[in-house]
């Protein structure tokens, strides 16, 4: 995992990640993040269509922008989903509110890190500036 990712990341929610739904793109901001076991990870409802999506086609992007005059960062890789119970007590406690979205015997999170990931870091003018494996 890279620290200056997850960093970058918290620090500019929502952040946007794109999925495919057939043939079409299709982009939503997104918000949960969290370290844990040493990688990045995202989170959505498993009743959601991006759920669907990244199940259908695991292949995604998530792009960050720290404003309009800063640099940007635009992760891709295939999404790889881990249903361990301890990972979504993780979870909550990186996020407690979840727990009114989530209650027990309700929707369940879909919690996923990225396989063959990558990050890259690029300039205000569109230059990449570095590169991070994830």
């Amino acid at each position: 995992m890279s620290k200056e990712v997850f960093e970058f990341l918290s620090a500019h929610r929502p952040f946007y990640m794109a999925t495919v739904e057939g043939s079409a793109p299709r982009v939503r901001p997104m918000g949960f993040i969290m370290e844990h076991g040493g990688k990045i990870w995202f989170g959505m409802g498993t009743h959601k269509n991006v759920y669907k999506q990244l199940v259908a086609n695991p292949k995604v992007e998530i792009v960050a922008t720290g404003g309009p005059d800063s640099d940007w960062v635009r992760l891709s890789g295939e999404a790889v989903f881990d249903p361990r119970p301890e990972l979504f007590q993780a979870a909550l406690a990186a996020m407690p509110h979840l727990k009114d979205i989530y209650p027990e015997g309700g929707p369940t999170m879909g919690l996923f890190s990225l396989a063959k990931g990558k990050a890259v870091f690029m300039t205000l003018r569109g230059q990449p500036s570095k590169e991070v494996d994830l």
